[in-house]
């Protein structure tokens, strides 16, 4: 696969996927990212070691636009209203479930328009074939909205120590 082909694939430029690949160390998330976008494991990636390996395909036969499909159709969504929601024309909709595999931030984008996770979007089965785990945004969504209790809980210490200080004076 060429840089130029992965760029497409993750959804970046060709500047990006260089600097990508001429970094020593990519933080774990990430290359998990990568890795699902490529359709293998971590472990695939790790113990991988023939330069002369066929480009990857998606995990398995998996099908991203048919799986969209499904999920409209379960969710019992209006293709146009859906199309407008995520910004896409309805004929770019129709593009999207031919395709077989989306880029990251196609997928992305999917998942928060249509309100469910990557494990929802892509099948418990999928995942476990795969053996990547695709809750990647689940993690950060929890520690921002840990951060922001937090926040909201040092402004409430601050406040009520001023109206201690205010009460004592």
């Amino acid at each position: 696969m060429k840089i130029l082909d992965f760029a497409e694939l993750a959804g970046f430029s060709n500047q990006i996927a260089h600097y990508y690949f001429r970094k020593e160390a990519i933080k774990r998330a990430t290359l998990l990212e990568f890795c699902t976008l490529l359709g293998i494991s971590l472990d695939e990636f790790y113990t991988w070691s023939n330069p002369r390996r066929t480009p990857l395909q998606p995990v398995s036969d998996f099908h991203y636009g048919q799986r969209l499909n499904e999920l409209i159709e379960e969710k019992g969504l209006n293709k146009t209203k859906l199309a407008e929601r995520m910004g896409l024309s309805r004929r770019a909709l129709y593009n999207l479930l031919d395709k077989a595999a989306f880029t990251g931030d196609q997928l992305k984008k999917i998942c928060q328009v249509l309100d469910v996770g990557m494990k929802e979007f892509m099948g418990s089965s999928q995942l476990e074939d795969g053996g990547v785990d695709m809750d990647l945004e689940s993690w950060k969504d929890k520690y921002y909205k840990l951060l922001e209790d937090h926040n909201r809980a040092l402004v409430e210490i601050a406040r009520l120590k001023e109206e201690l200080q205010e009460r004592s004076a």
